[in-house]
Order: structure tokens, then sequence, then C-alpha cells
């Protein structure tokens, strides 16, 4: 039996034909689809790039592992020029492939993919690992579209689970109460996020006196989502109350230029570090020399880099937004789009020794809740019902 696995994600294609994605799209994904599937069809964005050389890491086209490729697109305008040619190369594809479908939402991929899919009677599952909801909540982007995107993404996906067959969700409650499956429907909830058994520490950080902490955050800078400005506000007021701080920020994009800009408004450039992006391996690294994580998203799946996080046994400060409250003890949440509340939390965990080894424990024990070994167990279960669909 084959799986055709449809989602936004953009890859390359090299000179050779091989096509790459980025660390979280390589083989070891597809492997977990191949326990249940013969051979999987990746339904994806692909561009080609003679000139690209990629890393053998991030290779993701394999002898079982064929790509569909579609026109590449960024952005609303260039969706819309492309879209006639991808409702075509969809349509193709479902009237000739014999396979299972499973969705990847939210997307406009997945949503014509869905679309066509309803109206050939072909069931099919969907893996839930976002909200447009909160994605184009107020204040996340800038865009004249903004409550468009926001209120039409929501009743999509509303649509798209409530006619799925069966229903992965990486929350355990969250995206459940806002978007519930049909009556008929499997459901089961598995992050999408595993942490390898042996990866996770056996005790936790603990609070000690340092001329510096370092503070570490982890997130794309291609949108402002993961709230950089905050974190930067609340570094520059930290150090101004005396409490010697030093932030790695670990992503990048387009606004890495703005923030380091906003850092030398904020006099703190000395205090700030941009790595850029990094390989697994570096993550971890970095997260095991810092003394606190930070994610002051403004919208947010379950994140990966907190996981990552409490399996090093490392507190956390996190924005009461998405699944983070899921990971998190409330005592370490805070508001979003606010440096005042974040400032006061990180302060509190350098302050107060006993805090500080609470919530590093705390994280550690809920880590194992995301071990490789468990969340297996509950993905097979969502595999073995999507490879027994029939119409």
């Amino acid at each position: 039996m084959k799986v055709v696995f449809v989602t936004e994600a953009r890859f390359i294609k090299d000179i050779n034909g091989n096509i790459y994605g980025d660390t979280s799209f390589n083989k070891d994904l597809w492997n977990r689809y191949l326990t249940f599937f013969s051979h999987v069809y990746i339904m994806a964005r692909v561009e080609k790039n003679e000139k690209f050389i990629g890393k053998e890491s991030n290779l993701s086209s394999t002898e079982k592992v064929t790509f569909i490729e579609l026109p590449y697109f960024i952005g609303p305008i260039q969706y819309l020029k492309v879209k006639k040619k991808l409702i075509s190369v969809i349509r193709e594809n479902i009237e000739t492939l014999e396979a299972k479908y499973l969705c990847r939402i939210p997307g406009n991929i997945s949503n014509l993919v869905i679309k066509n899919l309803i109206h050939k009677n072909i069931p099919y599952g969907v893996e839930v690992v976002g909200d447009p909801w909160d994605v184009f909540a107020p204040g996340t982007i800038k865009h004249p579209l903004r409550s468009y995107f926001r209120w039409k993404g929501f009743f999509d996906l509303k649509y798209n689970v409530k006619n799925a067959a069966t229903v992965l969700f990486v929350t355990k409650e969250t995206l459940q109460k806002r978007y519930p499956i049909n009556k008929n429907a499997f459901q089961i909830n598995s992050s999408d996020v595993r942490i390898k058994d042996n990866l996770i520490v056996e005790k936790s950080k603990e609070h000690s006196i340092k001329e510096e902490y370092k503070l570490i955050s982890i997130g794309s800078l291609e949108q402002m989502y993961k709230a950089p400005d905050i974190v930067l506000k609340s570094i520059k007021k930290l150090n101004e109350n005396n409490i010697n701080c030093k932030l790695i920020w670990l992503g990048d994009g387009v606004f890495r230029k703005q923030m380091e800009s906003l850092c030398k408004e904020l006099n703190i450039s000395h205090k700030v570090e941009f790595k850029g992006n990094v390989s697994a391996e570096d993550v971890r690294k970095y997260l095991d020399e810092s003394d606190i994580f930070v994610l002051a998203s403004r919208t947010e799946g379950l994140p990966r880099a907190i996981i990552e996080a409490m399996s090093l046994g490392l507190p956390c400060v996190g924005t009461s937004v998405g699944g983070i409250p899921e990971l998190l003890d409330k005592e370490a949440l805070v508001p979003k789009n606010n440096e005042i509340a974040l400032f006061d939390k990180i302060k509190k965990l350098i302050n107060d020794p006993t805090f500080y080894n609470e919530q590093a424990k705390i994280n550690l024990t809920n880590a194992h809740l995301y071990k490789e070994s468990v969340l297996i167990e509950k993905r097979n279960q969502f595999y073995s019902f999507l490879s027994k669909l029939e119409k």
C-alpha cells in the first residue's frame, strides 16, 4: 500500500535530481510512514536549483520516497498565479495514483487536495499541526488581508478536519476543542516532535550564581511569530536592572537585520548573538550550555524547541498561546506581546533558586511524555487506521 503525503513545506531539487528539505523533512520523517506503507509520495512545491548543494542529512528523495512536484510559489500572489496548474497536477494524480492520502494541515495545497478527494468520495487522513486563527491573530503579522486569511483559514481547517476519516492532532486538547472531528472518525494525539529516549538527560539543571546568565531562544525570523522584538526588549530591561544576561538566538530570516538594528537602538548588541540556522547537533549544544530557554511566541502549535529544552532539564518561559500551556507549568507562562511580564518571569527564575530548580524538574519529567518509544506507539495506531481506509 502506498501513501501520498501532502505538505506546505518547500523543497529544492539539485542538478542530479536529488530533492532536499530542511531538517524536519528528511529521511528520518519518511521512515515513520514506511513502517506501514511500501512507498511514500510527497506532494509538495519543488524548486529546481542546479547550483544547490544539499546536505546528506537533509536528503528527502530515496528509492521509496518519490516527489509529486508542484509548481513553486511563495505567498498569496504567486499562489494565485499557479493555482490553475496546481489543480491540474493534483487532479491528475488523484485520478491515476492508487494510494492513501494524508494531508498535513493547515495549508492551501491541502485545501485543494481535500476538495478534490471529497469530490471523488475518497477518504483521507490529516495531521493537524497549526492553527490559522492564532497565526493570523491581531499583532502577529502586518498584512491588509490578515483578517480575511484568519477567517478563511479557520473555516477551511474546520471543514477539512470535520470531513476527515482519521485525524492526528499534535496537541492534547487545544486544537481538538476548536476543530472537532466527525463522530465516525478515528482520532489520536501525538506530538510531531519526538525525542530519542537516550537523549533525555537523567538530571535537570540546577540554579547557580553566575556573573552572566545565558538565555536562548529558537525560531525562524522569516516572520515575527516568535516575537524576537519582545525578547530583545526584555533583555534590555534585565540588564538595566543589574541582571547580567546574554541572549543567543538560533534561526534566520528576512527580519534578522531589522532585529539587529533594534539591538543597536536598545544598546544591547553586545548582549545578543544571532547564530542563524544551525544543525540539530548544534541546537542541542547551545541549549545544554544555556541557563534558561525563552519562547515569546505570538502564535504556536506544539513547539519543538521547548520540548528539546525540556529534554535537557532546562527551565523555560513561554507565552500562553497554542500548545505551549500543555508543555509548561502555568507558573512559567506569560501573556504574549508583554516584555514586562517576560522580564519579571526571567528575573524570578534567576533570583529564586527554588523556583528555578522546580521548573527544571517539572520540564524534565514532562519531557518523558514526548520520548520516541511513547509517540511511536501512538502514531502507529494512526498509520494503521489510515492504511485500512476504503472508499
